[in-house]
């Protein structure tokens, strides 16, 4: 009977010890997820202030920039390089998008302490449109992932906008108007973002008419507009 009973209890600590195994590689899964969502925020936050700033003139004229604070954003986000890197090979992101991502940065520190404002500009917008690929890794939200996607598409139309790349401007800025109308049909993005649709794509539309005329100064405002109220 004793026997009976002791087994009893083993087999119920080993049902017990499996189950919370799971709790606890859940939990770590979910904590090295959210931790990745928020690397994400933080990089895209660094990323869109510097563009942002260049676009306001706040780091000041082409011919006279203000290149000790150009320098500490891209500081900023050497700083963290490691600590995303190992969080990344976590979430089986690819090794090539990983290294895709250490090369951008590197180029970019690169680039900026060489005074090279347009391999800046390139190696932001490389960064920018690795995220929605690690956000597919780590948000639950999908929406938020084609909310990045498409944000992706309106920086690389107003990076080569600021190289004088027209044409590449005008078929990035084309491909976020029929992502944006894509999204649109999309019944659970509708539901959420219901209150904004009719003006994320007002907003599209008139940085694609800058681009369309090849105006610079009237993009990088209609660029501002787009990211203050998306």
């Amino acid at each position: 009977m004793i026997k009976k009973v002791c087994c009893g209890l083993v087999l119920i600590l080993a049902f017990i010890t499996l189950l919370t195994g799971c709790d606890i590689d859940n939990e770590s899964e979910n904590t090295i997820e959210n931790k990745i969502q928020e690397e994400i925020s933080y990089i895209e936050d660094k990323i869109l202030t510097f563009f942002s700033m260049y676009a306001k003139n706040e780091y000041g004229t082409i011919d006279n920039l203000n290149w000790d604070l150009i320098e500490e954003n891209a500081i900023e986000l050497n700083n963290v390089l490691d600590s995303v890197i190992l969080d990344m090979s976590e979430v089986e992101i690819p090794n090539e998008n990983i290294i895709n991502f250490k090369d951008s940065v590197n180029k970019l520190s690169i680039a900026v302490s060489n005074k090279d404002i347009n391999g800046a500009f390139e190696e932001y917008r490389k960064l920018y449109a690795l995220l929605p690929m690690y956000a597919e890794k780590s948000y639950s939200n999908k929406n938020e992932v084609k909310k990045l996607k498409l944000k992706s598409e309106v920086v690389s139309s107003y990076v080569y906008a600021n190289l004088l790349d027209w044409e590449q401007a005008k078929n990035t800025i084309n491909s976020a108007e029929v992502m944006y109308r894509e999204m649109m049909d999309d019944v659970d993005y509708m539901k959420e973002y219901s209150y904004n649709l009719n003006k994320i794509f007002i907003l599209i539309n008139e940085q694609k008419n800058a681009i369309e005329v090849e105006e610079i100064e009237l993009t990088k405002i209609k660029y501002v507009n787009f990211i203050e109220k998306i």
